[in-house]
């Protein structure tokens, strides 16, 4: 936050510059009073929008490794959390990992074994394309398992 100083000189009178400082001690009073009801821990996570899970199931059964969307694909908006289920039907061990617009991780899930499901559940703050990888092994640079989501602004 900048704070900008200003100094005013007036040939006014006493009782006028008075007149003018209460006026601005009461007007900044007023600015205030909005900032402190919001009160409340400025680290807080804020509450999402909606709430659901996205199923996922995995190819791993040629060249290219993928997460494969099971049922319809949601439109995902900035405030959604979302819980994504991966059933492992791969042959392989396969993780997941969220990453969003800016390149910052939003979650990472463990890597689980062929037959077992992962659960990984991230909150969208920011609009654009958001990644779901995988980084067991070489599946994300040799086997392009990855795949991109966009999320609208809210």
């Amino acid at each position: 936050m900048h704070t900008r100083t200003t100094t005013m000189t007036s040939t006014r009178t006493t009782s006028t510059r008075r007149t003018i400082s209460r006026a601005a001690r009461t007007l900044l009073v007023v600015l205030a009073l909005p900032l402190a009801a919001c009160g409340g821990d400025g680290d807080a996570a804020p509450a999402p929008v909606r709430s659901y899970e996205v199923p996922l199931h995995i190819d791993d059964s040629g060249d290219e490794y993928r997460y494969l969307v099971t049922g319809s694909v949601p439109d995902f908006t900035v405030g959604d959390e979302v819980t994504f289920v991966v059933d492992n039907t791969g042959t392989l061990n396969h993780d997941l990992r969220v990453v969003g617009p800016d390149g910052t991780t939003l979650g990472t899930a463990a890597a689980v074994a062929p037959g077992d499901v992962l659960e990984l559940t991230v909150l969208f703050e920011q609009a654009g394309i958001h990644q779901l990888n995988c980084v067991v092994d070489d599946h994300l640079l040799a086997h392009g398992m990855q795949e991109f989501i966009d999320v609208a602004p809210a």
